[in-house]
């Protein structure tokens, strides 16, 4: 059973996780409803995927409930395992498709995959 400490850290995770994933979503819907093209502004401006790391946050607050168990790891290959043969699959076509923007070269300089990069 999880301590309170790591209680609160597993409710942060979710709720930040919650946040992120609905928030990227949303500005993407509106953004590209309101014209077509790279967005690099926003939650988008140094991670490229903020509704998959969001996602990634939700997903690894559910592993993390089993941090005190003998079994611990199970939840974690598991989780591991599908971000690295669905979530990074889909990244790498996500971004072959959006190079073909003028400014691709200089937004994959300040933004990265999954972890956002510190501003310059």
């Amino acid at each position: 059973e999880p301590s309170p400490a790591q209680l609160g850290v597993i409710a942060t995770l979710f709720i930040f996780g919650n946040w992120l994933h609905h928030s990227a979503d949303v500005q993407k819907y509106f953004v590209l409803k309101a014209r077509k093209g790279l967005i690099t502004d926003g939650l988008f401006s140094r991670c490229r995927n903020p509704n998959y790391l969001g996602e990634m946050m939700i997903y690894g607050s559910f592993g993390a409930f089993c941090w005190n168990h003998p079994l611990w790891w199970f939840p974690w290959v598991w989780l591991v395992t599908v971000w690295t043969c669905l979530f990074y699959p889909s990244w790498l076509a996500k971004d072959k498709s959006m190079s073909r923007y003028p400014q691709w070269a200089q937004y994959t300089s300040v933004s990265g995959l999954i972890v956002p990069w510190p501003g310059s």
